[in-house]
């Protein structure tokens, strides 16, 4: 005869093992995730950050030069693409975007008007250094 003690011992037994096992596995998986969307974030910050940085160099040279070129926005939509983004604060995103926003809205006016219309070229280029300043701090 079957002992249904026992029996219901040990199936107990063998649920609590593969319950923990499974556990152990998911609690594993989540912290190799939250480390790599760690690394993920300060890479992708870092690269932001230096953009940003290159954008002002190019604000500051196009207004001293008289030399207005269109900006380049490929780290942004290659963040966008990526759907990387979702790891970021979400102020920080809308922050950026509006900064990236008024550079595209800069190359827009370029392409329509042409380098004639300096004076407003200009009034875009110091909205452009007013968002990416503030973008910069946010990223302090």
């Amino acid at each position: 005869m079957v002992e249904w003690n026992e029996l219901i011992i040990e199936s107990v037994i063998l649920s609590v093992i593969i319950f923990g096992a499974v556990f152990v596995e998911h609690w594993i998986y989540r912290r190799m995730q939250k480390t790599e969307d760690s690394s993920a974030r300060k890479k992708i910050l870092l690269l932001i950050k230096e953009d940003l940085t290159r954008k002002i160099r190019f604000i500051n040279e196009s207004t001293k030069y008289k030399d207005y070129k269109p900006f380049f926005t490929s780290v942004w939509d290659s963040v966008i693409i990526s759907g990387k983004q979702t790891i970021l604060p979400f102020d920080l995103i809308k922050n950026l975007e509006h900064t990236y926003s008024w550079m595209k809205y800069y190359n827009t006016e370029l392409k329509q008007q042409g380098p004639q219309n300096e004076q407003t070229l200009v009034e875009l280029l110091g909205e452009i250094r007013k968002a990416t300043e503030s973008s910069l701090e946010s990223l302090k």
